[in-house]
């Protein structure tokens, strides 16, 4: 039997490594899009304005990854119901009319303060910050249908929609640049992005949302959202330490400084998201495993080894060839080489981190998630104190992503955590 043969016949028996690869290889297709669209903006922009399309590029990952907390939730509430044999159209369509409620404050409050945020980032113009608001309204949707899909296990459709997105992000924010727009429009083509993609999850999801599908008499929507807290706690955290910093670099920095950090986050992001597909399949089947009363560190561990393995063969590329990769974004990036490596690495530790956080949301672990947010809270002081150049924002984030996944696998496999 061929090596090939052996992989599909392996695929067909791991569900996990089966639809593990289905998300993989279709945020490596989605993931292409996004590098090339990141890559395209920081040439095409230059360092300065780079710097500002980052620090609102951050803002829009850190709510979109704090929204998440709905669709964590949502997948763990699908998850359940399917289990259980129930109709979950009641559940996605009362979700939807309460994050769209939920999304129409969270914009309203941001244009209040958008004088306020338009001196931090210290821009000129309001009109990014208009746009900016539009997207964080549409990203606190996108979670209840995405979690609706991952609950439901349709991972082929999830992959259909995250890549129908990434194309028309490139696609339109391309087009938008060119037109003139800069980094108004870069940002637009993120909006239509999201926005196409939502469009396409709804279509699929329509025959699980139909309006005979009855209302379950023992289910209370207050029971999603006391749920989500811890999952909005752990998800903050989640969002700190992979966005806060860009936004620092901004605000301390100097232009090109701040378009030099931004260029460097961006390719050690890579690194957090590129094994991201792990994590998605693996949580509705650890949450499925735990309402069963079923083992569930065994996926955690082939998790760990996967998302190590992949993240791994990225940190080598970037200690091995910097200036190559570098390169990428064109010679005005150049000063970013020495940062590339320490950076991977400090986003390497964080990936392996993030498994974990996964997993202990998935078996509803509210005192790891405490431990998390208190590491947090840590990171966030030592960012805003120790800021004096990019080698030290970059030691910070090393030195504590390093230390919490430490604390965090004593935790996890030490016998300290209960968990089975």
């Amino acid at each position: 039997m061929s090596v090939v043969q052996k992989t599909v016949e392996y695929l067909k028996k791991d569900e996990i490594a089966k639809n593990g690869a289905i998300i993989f290889i279709s945020s490596i297709i989605a993931g292409i899009f996004n590098y090339i669209y990141q890559v395209y903006m920081g040439r095409v922009l230059g360092p300065e304005e780079y710097g500002v399309f980052g620090a609102l590029f951050a803002i829009f990952y850190m709510i979109g990854i704090i929204s998440q907390t709905l669709g964590t939730s949502t997948t763990q509430f699908v998850s359940k119901f399917v289990g259980e044999g129930k109709q979950i159209g009641f559940f996605i369509k009362g979700a939807l009319k309460r994050t769209v409620l939920l999304g129409s404050t969270i914009s309203i409050i941001f244009l209040i303060f958008s004088s306020q945020l338009m001196d931090i980032l210290k821009l000129s113009s309001v009109v990014p910050i208009l746009i900016l608001i539009f997207i964080l309204f549409l990203t606190w949707i996108s979670p209840i249908i995405d979690g609706s899909l991952r609950g439901l296990k349709k991972f082929s459709i999830l992959s259909v929609t995250n890549i129908s997105g990434a194309f028309f992000k490139l696609f339109f924010g391309v087009l938008l640049v060119m037109l003139g727009l800069r980094a108004g429009g870069a940002l637009m083509g993120a909006a239509l992005g999201i926005l196409f993609g939502l469009v396409i999850s709804i279509f699929f999801l329509k025959p699980y949302i139909r309006p005979n599908n009855p209302h379950e008499p023992d289910f209370r929507f207050r029971n999603f959202y006391s749920n989500s807290l811890p999952v909005m706690v752990a998800m903050i955290s989640y969002s700190v330490p992979s966005n806060l910093d860009v936004i620092l670099a901004k605000y301390f920095f100097s232009p090109l400084e701040a378009g030099i950090y931004n260029s460097v986050a961006v390719l050690g992001k890579i690194i957090f998201f590129f094994p991201g597909a792990i994590g998605t399949v693996g949580f509705p089947m650890i949450a499925e495993k735990y309402v069963r009363g079923e083992d569930t560190k065994d996926i955690l561990k082939k998790s760990i080894i996967y998302t190590g393995i992949l993240s791994g063969l990225l940190v080598l590329i970037y200690v091995l060839f910097p200036g190559i990769v570098i390169k990428i974004f064109g010679q005005k990036y150049l000063n970013a080489i020495d940062f590339v490596a320490p950076y991977g690495m400090a986003m390497f530790f964080f990936s392996i981190t993030g498994v974990m956080v996964n997993y202990h949301l998935a078996v509803r672990n509210v005192r790891y998630i405490a431990l998390f947010a208190g590491f947090t809270v840590i990171e966030i002081i030592m960012l805003t104190i120790f800021n004096s150049s990019i080698v030290e924002m970059i030691e910070i984030l090393f030195m504590v992503n390093l230390i919490f996944l430490i604390v965090s696998m004593v935790y996890t496999f030490g016998g300290i955590s209960t968990t089975k």
